[in-house]
C-alpha cells in the first residue's frame, strides 16, 4: 500500500525516527500499535473496538503486537510490518492515516479559528512528537505563552512522552497555533518527570533491539 506521510505527521501520534546510513524510518511501538488496532486491557478483560474478547485472544493480539515490527519507509512512503498479518497490518495502516487526516484537519481549524476555546476541555489529546533525551521538564509557573496551568480532569497523552495520562496526574494548558512551538491547542503531560524518562528509555531500548534485530534478518 503507497500512503505519503511525513515525519512530523507520523512522530505527532507516537512514531519514533530511527535513522542509519540509507535507512529512514518510522517505528511505532507495541502499545502505540494496540491503540491504533483498538485493543486495550483494563487489568481484568481484553476488548478490540470496545467489543469483549477472550483473554487468550487478547494475549496473542498483544504478542503479535508486541513481537512484530510496524514501520513507515520514508524513502518509499510505505508501510510495512514483519510478523503481522495482511489483515492486521492494513488496520493499522488505515487508522493511522485516518489519525493523521484528522490531526490536520484539527490544526487547521485552530489556525483558522485563531484561538480556542479555553472554556472546556477536549476529550482526546493526542500525542505529539517525542523527544530523543531523557532530561524532561513539565510546565510550571504560569506555563508556556503565560497561560495557566491546570491539573487534567481528562485522561490524554503527555506530549512529552506519548503514554497515557490518568486525571489528576497532569498539567494541562492551552497553546496558540505558532510556528515556535511543535504542538498547539490543549497540552497535557506528567507531572512527574521521571515517569516520561522512564517512558521514553523503554521505547528507545525497545526499538534499537528490533532495528537490530531487522538488519541482522
Amino acid at each position: 500500500m503507497m500512503t505519503k506521510a511525513t515525519v512530523a505527521q507520523l512522530t505527532a501520534i507516537g512514531g519514533s525516527l530511527w535513522e542509519k546510513g540509507t535507512f529512514r524510518r518510522v517505528y511505532f511501538n507495541g502499545p502505540a500499535l494496540a491503540g491504533f488496532y483498538g485493543l486495550a486491557h483494563d487489568g481484568w478483560k481484553w476488548t478490540l473496538d470496545g467489543e469483549k474478547i477472550s483473554n487468550n485472544s487478547g494475549s496473542a493480539f498483544m504478542s503479535k503486537l508486541n513481537l512484530g515490527k510496524f514501520w513507515y519507509d520514508l524513502t518509499t512512503d510505505d508501510f510495512h510490518s514483519q510478523g503481522m498479518s495482511d489483515a492486521m497490518t492494513a488496520k493499522i495502516v488505515d487508522r493511522i492515516m485516518e489519525a493523521i487526516t484528522q490531526a490536520d484537519a484539527t490544526k487547521a481549524e485552530a489556525a483558522e479559528a485563531g484561538r480556542a476555546d479555553e472554556s472546556s476541555e477536549p476529550a482526546v489529546i493526542e500525542a505529539p512528537k517525542t523527544t530523543a533525551g531523557y532530561d524532561v521538564q513539565t510546565a510550571a509557573g504560569p506555563g508556556i505563552q503565560n497561560r495557566p496551568v491546570r491539573t487534567n480532569k481528562k485522561p490524554g497523552r503527555c506530549r512529552r512522552c506519548g503514554a497515557i495520562v490518568p486525571p489528576g496526574e497532569g498539567y494541562l494548558y492551552y497553546i496558540d497555533p505558532d510556528e515556535a512551538y511543535e504542538v498547539s491547542g490543549w497540552v497535557v503531560e506528567h507531572k512527574d518527570p521521571a515517569i516520561c524518562r522512564e517512558v521514553l528509555a523503554k521505547a528507545h531500548t525497545l526499538l534499537t533491539e528490533r532495528a537490530k534485530a531487522y538488519v541482522n534478518d
